[in-house]
């Protein structure tokens, strides 16, 4: 299992409302493979704006790359360019390797 962290930094006062894009991204959450999604929201570390925290949970790498390269995905973020509010992202992707639901194993 995979996590995919999107941190958006945006202009202070922006976070809430463009943390409803995410209350209704439908499409992500009918890929084979996806798990869930999450969305925090924050200070900016870089101490200017806030910081939307967007985390996805992922079978696997092949799933992730599976949405990336879908034209759902393409649809969703057409246009994201162009918004003034966002100071800046960046993209992580971690391996799940400890958590109480897989101690059993």
């Amino acid at each position: 299992m995979i996590v995919i962290t999107n941190t958006i930094r945006v202009k202070e006062g922006f976070g809430k409302a463009m943390s409803e894009r995410f209350a209704h991204a439908q499409s992500v959450k009918e890929m084979p493979g996806f798990v869930r999604m999450e969305v925090w929201l924050g200070k900016s570390k870089e101490g200017e704006g806030e910081e939307l925290k967007v985390s996805t949970v992922w079978q696997d790498e092949a799933s992730f790359r599976n949405w990336t390269s879908s034209e759902s995905f393409r649809e969703s973020h057409r246009g994201q360019g162009g918004n003034d509010a966002i100071l800046g992202s960046s993209l992580n992707q971690y391996e799940l390797v400890v958590s109480p639901l897989n101690e059993a194993e």
